[in-house]
């Protein structure tokens, strides 16, 4: 049945599925919030995640059916790498908090460590909705033209994007969310476009995760970050490639892509 649907209605289908596991996860941890049910901690916030995770894998396994084993492929195309190195550089930014810090702390590592874990289930979860279930339709549609995977990969994003703008519900500023939302939807094209090339939801989920945990890094060791000229760097360098490098690179990636071809 699930399968017939998304056949006659594949686009259609991924993002309603897809955003639908978003906003059901959102509508939940703020249901057990506010009724006291839970405060929804790391532990439960990880434990929901997984579970989402996991309906999101059979709502995949049901419409990839026996290629559904290739979108957790780690065979990447060498070219991938070449793609990715602007978020490598990213990652190598979070570094240079460390010696304009006043000091170096390890007081926060066990909350740190606990992040990691809830960083892994948010890759986990959040790449295969958005990349699995969104994608998979348009994929299915739009792959085979360079207006299609533009516009493909760039309605994922800011879909993707777009959803941290419920943030609000959990006494987020609405100024913070929507700038929260921009950078994401910026990530979020980029990431669709690394899927377009590699066909891996694995990767996606490795790439989310260490973004997640590697932006946390200064936050949890850093104390009394200096302003100054470093830090003005790394600010900048930071909006360079998120919100310029990134977009570019997806396009590139969509110009460049080749469906025929053996390496996709």
């Amino acid at each position: 049945m699930i399968k017939k649907i998304y056949d006659k209605y594949p686009v259609l289908y991924g993002v309603l599925f897809g955003q639908g596991l978003f906003v059901f996860f959102v509508l939940l941890e703020y249901f057990l919030i506010n009724t006291g049910i839970s405060e929804c901690g790391v532990v439960t916030d990880s434990f929901i995640r997984i579970m989402f995770g996991i309906s999101a894998l059979i709502l995949m396994k049901k419409i990839h059916q026996d290629k559904f084993r290739e979108q957790f492929t780690m065979k990447i195309p060498k070219s991938t790498w070449l793609f990715a190195i602007p978020f490598f550089m990213y990652l190598g930014l979070q570094f240079l908090y460390l010696p304009i810090a006043e000091s170096i702390t390890a007081a926060y590592i066990s909350m740190f460590v606990l992040s990691c874990v809830q960083q892994l289930a948010t890759g986990f979860f959040e790449e295969t909705a958005s990349k699995g279930l969104v994608m998979s339709g348009m994929l299915l549609k739009w792959r085979h033209t360079v207006r299609g995977r533009i516009c493909m990969v760039f309605i994922s994003g800011i879909l993707f994007g777009t959803l941290h703008i419920l943030n609000v519900l959990f006494n987020g500023d609405i100024i913070s969310c929507l700038w929260q939302a921009l950078y994401s939807s910026a990530f979020g094209v980029f990431l669709a476009a690394i899927y377009l090339h590699s066909n891996s939801v694995l990767l996606c989920m490795i790439f989310h995760a260490i973004w997640d945990i590697f932006v946390r890094i200064p936050g949890n060791f850093c104390e009394n970050i200096q302003e100054g000229i470093i830090l003005d760097f790394i600010y900048l360098a930071q909006d360079i490639i998120n919100l310029g490098v990134f977009p570019l690179v997806a396009i590139l990636i969509c110009l460049k892509y080749k469906p025929m071809s053996k390496a996709n």
